[in-house]
């Protein structure tokens, strides 16, 4: 089963034109403006690749995993910075994409993933 993909990203602009890319790259994301809504239950917060806007991330840079964790999100992460102020400690399945590189960047980083995971 392939894990599915959500966007949690504020900016409605930012989302539709991430949304539109990522449907150019053959992926079938799904959208939101809140990652805590209750429709995104556990079992999908466990499964899913979580593309997250920092703003929706109520901690410090260097907590921003453990937050997300502790939110049941346990899958990978891709967390859009507006500024890299605090370097995040690097784990596997996390990476970290400035806002005005997301466009080009994201698609190719799940690509990668999606075939990490399919090994």
């Amino acid at each position: 089963m392939e894990r599915p993909l959500i966007l949690a990203i504020v900016d409605p602009g930012l989302r539709a034109i991430l949304a539109a890319y990522l449907t150019m790259a053959g992926e079938t994301p799904i959208s939101t403006a809140d990652h805590l809504d209750p429709t995104l239950n556990a079992a999908l917060r466990n499964s899913a690749i979580l593309v997250i806007e920092e703003t929706l991330i109520a901690s410090q840079p260097r907590d921003w995993t453990e937050t997300l964790h502790d939110q049941c999100w346990t899958g990978w992460h891709i967390i859009i910075t507006h500024t890299l102020v605090e370097l995040v400690p690097e784990t596997q399945g996390v990476a970290l994409v400035h806002r005005r590189q997301a466009p080009a960047a994201i698609p190719p980083i799940i690509d990668r993933w999606r075939r990490e995971l399919a090994v």
